[in-house]
């Protein structure tokens, strides 16, 4: 439960929303004139033809074959879709195949790095850098707790695929299963990426798709991380192909604060505890020396 505004006076409005829910994410939408509704494709013969956008994250239970074949079906019509899918999700393989008919897929595992992960916790992978991308050329550090990796299968023809996050070149995978001794060598791991251009089947036309390794970067817990809130509204943004909508920083209703990465709180500490000391112990001892 947060005060909006902060500490602002006079600001007595309350926001009560669960960690783990996309109530900052909603009003961030809501402030730049976007408006959401909850929709149950496995109810449905095909998503709404007035829904700009569909995006499912943090979804807990495998899809059914109906539920993938719709979403198969508004895709295939020039369809807007966010995926985002947190480790313990199950990807039936209906979903699977969806997925590798544009070019990607979802590994398993959770995705740790060593050198840029936020705090002490190298689960939370911190990202300061991406690719070129629309999505991301206004978005600066990102923080990403929990996320498995996907992968790009490689070319389909008619279709653009585009890496927009990736983690370092010590990251690693950590099984889910604690037993398991399956351990793949050290490189960067992709946890977001971007697909556009003709549905491949005759008569297709343009989409746009995102799949994201991870749905807690836009929940109310991570959202006011760094850049979260600006990159889950940018995906928003980019799949609805607005460019016209003035470019508004996501309300984060907390005080602001600086956050670093783990590899940049090593070269703070070392800057400011170590060599700012010894520079001015160096100062101090070259000026005693010229004036003994």
């Amino acid at each position: 439960m947060e005060t909006l505004g902060g500490d602002q006076p006079g600001r007595s409005d309350i926001i009560e929303a669960p960690p783990d829910g996309l109530d900052r994410l909603k009003l961030a939408l809501e402030t730049i004139g976007y408006n959401d509704r909850a929709i149950e494709p496995a109810t449905l013969q095909a998503i709404p033809e007035d829904c700009t956008v569909v995006a499912d994250l943090g979804a807990t239970s495998a899809y059914a074959p109906a539920e993938v074949q719709v979403l198969r079906d508004y895709l295939s019509l020039g369809g807007r879709v966010l995926l985002a899918y947190n480790p313990r999700f199950s990807v039936a393989p209906e979903l699977a195949a969806l997925l590798a008919s544009v070019g990607l897929a979802v590994e398993s595992g959770v995705v740790v790095d060593p050198l840029n992960h936020y705090g002490t916790d190298q689960e939370e992978a911190a990202v300061p850098y991406y690719p070129p991308h629309p999505i991301t050329e206004q978005v600066a550090l990102t923080v990403f707790p929990g996320s498995r990796p996907i992968r790009l299968r490689g070319p389909v023809a008619g279709l653009t695929a585009a890496e927009l996050v990736a983690t370092s070149n010590d990251s690693y995978v950590r099984p889910l299963d604690a037993s398991a001794q399956t351990a793949a060598a050290p490189g960067p791991r992709l946890l977001a990426a971007a697909v556009q251009g003709t549905w491949p089947s005759p008569g297709g036309i343009p989409f746009r798709l995102v799949l994201v390794g991870n749905s807690s970067f836009a929940a109310n817990a991570f959202f006011p991380y760094a850049s979260n809130g600006d990159l889950a509204v940018s995906m928003i943004r980019w799949l609805a192909d607005d460019n016209t909508t003035p470019l508004l920083k996501p309300e984060i209703y907390s005080l602001p604060e600086m956050r670093l990465t783990h590899r940049q709180m090593q070269i703070t500490f070392l800057l400011i505890e170590v060599l700012l000391p010894l520079s001015v112990m160096a100062f101090g001892v070259a000026v005693w020396w010229r004036r003994r």
